[in-house]
């Protein structure tokens, strides 16, 4: 008979696809609060559960720190404290209004404490102390005299150098630096295995710092007075180019300065030579003008009338004959005219007739000549005044180069008073005063500051801890395995059927027949369970499967076969797992025809049907191991057998092969009522289940619910752990059985 060829792919697996439809039914999602109880109580149940690991941690860790604390070297730290102000550069003489400026501040206060910590500040402090050269010094921390090593007084350059670079790394490793809350103190703090080294170089660390901090003013300093007096040099040539330049100037164009004004840095010239003589003259012109015109007048008068220029003479001559005429008169009448008295006033009036005579025909002469005198005098000085006018306009458009000139000297020596001031000023603040003090100087240390006993308890149990939780955690996220069988509802969305404890395979038996052991109480529960999942009580034909191998479907297949039929209803096993049969270390069955052999059509049905000796239950062994079950899984013959074993038997439970990698199991549960998923706890891990509950769905297939096996003490504390004692030995003794 030609069997039908079916052929299977297994459908890719992604972790965030929704559960199957049938799964889904009666799930209900946790909320926001019944997740995080639910990680809680997961990560709680695994502090539990892997208590004894967390405690070895624990105690390898405190172990550790006891015995690093006792062979550690006691270190003794010394403080000093100094306070750092923020010191502000004062420009200009300008009371202004102070702005706080935090970044600033903060940007200062930051290079501070990095220059506290600089590498340059360790090799002063250890050269200033001699440390390169103490042999001490490194035998304290452990570093011997090298054999064969110079004294030092015969050290090469480069040892002292290497020597001074140690000593200086030394140093970094032990210091401290740490601010003091919100404030401007800041403690300097240095550890070592002597308590008076680690005091002497707290202190001379502070000292340093400041020192250093004033060799870098004074560097600064010195380099800008190097740089004004280099400046000051130059602008001081140029200076004198620049005036004798202007000098040689005016010499050659013949400028003469009489008076010049100075104002914001400008000089002006307000006279020279040529304007001054020039106003001179110009002012004599206008006088002799002014005399010619007065000439020309008089001249004039006198042409009209000639008495009129001297009118004022005539009449005073005139004046002085009548009086002297009167007083002759009066002396002739007492005397005779030969008195000398009246003599000499008769000759004077003689002589005074004669000047008013010559007045009269002299002034139009004298007119005249006072006119020609006047205009000779005129001619010359307009002849002068236009000699030195012309001189006048060349020294005018000389005088612009003479201009520039002069500005150029201003504007040096502007430049050099101004860099001479500065000169002058970067002197003064060269020995202003230090912003960082010594607030609290270090003492020797009376007691070691490390090891300490309670903290390094306290550091290593927190390691531990801490190492603990991590292993903890990282456990829980790789070992993705069903430790809580309420996750089948939670993880799954199934019905939890029911949980099995973890027993030995060769003691099942005799296990089973004993109605007093939990694996029977265990598989009575899960009977109990699918009698309620239909109306008609238990599914007529149901197959087991799980996920992978060794999950303890066969095992379970086995004991719900026993127990049906204590029921007195008629059941058959069916091993389908043709590829890899477990019934057979369960069953001693009849060797004979199998399942494969009825598919491939070598039997019939009543040939493979068996009866177990020691069982009260019918079986249909696996057979010969087929090359195509698959194929023979999905024949007409094998539903030809299943319809023939339901009118037959009241349950048929089928034991199937695992779901993934193989196309068995997906085809069988398109042939039965529904499958009970097996899924073994503390092993498997999760995202493998929900890929074979996926590949379930495909078919169409009816999962009733999931069956937890191999639960052992490590799902005590999510209670359903049945703990030591419930192990299952020969004769009825109880003794544990591990979980490997």
């Amino acid at each position: 008979m030609n069997t039908p060829s079916y052929t299977y792919e297994e459908a890719p697996f992604d972790p965030a696809a929704p559960a199957p439809a049938n799964i889904r039914e009666g799930y209900r999602p946790l909320r926001l609060d019944e997740r995080a109880m639910s990680v809680i109580e997961r990560y709680f149940q695994a502090v539990i559960n892997r208590r004894l690991m967390i405690l070895a941690v624990v105690l390898l860790s405190v172990t550790v720190g006891v015995i690093t604390y006792l062979m550690a070297t006691p270190q003794y730290m010394a403080t000093a404290r100094i306070e750092i102000s923020r010191s502000q550069a004062k420009v200009t003489n300008v009371n202004g209004v102070d702005i706080e400026d935090r970044g600033r501040d903060l940007q200062f206060y930051e290079t501070q404490y990095n220059l506290l910590k600089a590498r340059s500040l360790a090799e002063r402090v250890a050269r200033v102390l001699g440390l390169q050269n103490s042999e001490a010094f490194f035998t304290t921390y452990g570093i011997g005299k090298e054999e064969g090593a110079a004294a030092p007084k015969t050290r090469s350059a480069r040892e002292q150098s290497a020597r001074l670079e140690s000593a200086a790394t030394i140093l970094l490793s032990g210091i401290e630096i740490d601010p003091v809350g919100n404030s401007n103190l800041v403690d300097i703090r240095f550890r070592s295995p002597d308590p008076a080294l680690s005091a002497k170089i707290a202190n001379t660390w502070a000292q340093e710092y400041i020192q250093s901090n004033l060799d870098r003013r004074f560097a600064t300093t010195a380099d800008a007075r190097g740089f004004l007096e280099q400046r000051l040099n130059q602008l001081r040539t140029r200076l004198e180019a620049s005036e004798r330049e202007l000098v040689a100037y005016s010499s050659g164009k013949g400028i003469v300065t009489l008076s010049t004004s100075e104002g914001e840095g400008k000089t002006s010239t307000n006279r020279t030579m040529v304007m001054d003589d020039l106003a001179t003259l110009n002012n004599a012109l206008n006088a002799a003008v002014a005399e010619r015109v007065a000439a020309e007048s008089a001249l004039a008068a006198a042409t009209a009338n000639p008495n009129a220029a001297n009118q004022s003479t005539l009449a005073s001559l005139r004046q002085r004959r009548a009086e002297l005429s009167a007083r002759y008169s009066a002396l002739l009448t007492k005397f005779e005219p030969g008195y000398p008295e009246a003599e000499a006033l008769r000759t004077e009036i003689y002589s005074i007739d004669q000047s008013i005579a010559q007045e009269g025909g002299r002034s139009r002469s004298d007119a005249l000549a006072i006119l020609r005198a006047a205009q000779a005098k005129e001619a010359d000085f307009r002849r002068r005044v236009e000699a030195l006018t012309k001189d006048f306009n060349i020294q005018r458009s000389n005088m612009i180069e003479y201009q520039i000139l002069q500005r150029e000297v201003d504007t040096n020596r502007q430049l050099y008073d101004g860099l001479l001031q500065r000169y002058k000023e970067i002197g003064v603040a060269g020995v202003g005063t230090n912003n960082i003090a010594i607030v609290d100087p270090a003492d020797v240390p009376r007691g070691p500051f490390e090891p300490s006993l309670p903290r390094s308890l306290g550091t290593s149990l927190l390691i531990g801890l801490i190492l603990a939780a991590a292993l903890v955690v990282i456990a829980e996220e790789i070992d993705q395995s069903l430790r809580d069988p309420a996750d089948v509802q939670r993880e799954l969305g199934l019905p939890l059927l029911g949980t099995i404890p973890r027993v030995d395979d060769k003691d099942v038996a005799e296990e089973l027949r004993d109605k007093k052991t939990q694996l029977y109480e265990s598989y009575l529960a899960v009977r109990t369970n699918l009698s309620f999942l239909t109306d008609h009580g238990a599914p007529g034909i149901f197959m087991l499967t799980s996920s992978r191998p060794n999950e303890g479907k066969s095992l379970s297949a086995y004991a719900l076969a026993r127990l049906f039929a204590e029921t007195d209803a008629k059941v058959v096993l069916v091993d389908a797992d043709m590829r890899n049969t477990r019934l057979d270390d369960l069953i001693d069955s009849n060797t004979g025809p199998g399942l494969s052999n009825y598919l491939s059509g070598a039997s019939n049905i009543g040939d493979v049907i068996q009866r177990p000796s020691d069982q009260n239950f019918a079986m249909i062994t696996a057979g010969p191991m087929p090359p195509n079950a698959a194929e023979l899984l999905s024949s007409e013959r094998f539903r030809d057998l299943l319809a023939h074993l339901r009118e037959t038997f009241d349950h048929v439970i089928i034991d199937a092969p695992p779901v993934l990698g193989l196309a068995d199991a997906p085809l069988l549960s398109r042939s039965v009522d529904g499958v009970l998923f097996v899924v073994e706890s503390n092993v498997g891990k999760l995202r493998l289940v929900r890929g074979a509950l996926r590949r379930l769905e495909l078919p169409g297939a009816k999962v009733f619910g999931a069956l937890v096996t191999k639960l052992d003490n490590r799902n005590n504390t999510y209670g359903y752990g049945y703990g030591y004692g419930y192990g299952y030995g020969r004769g009825g003794k109880q003794e544990a059985r591990s979980a490997g």
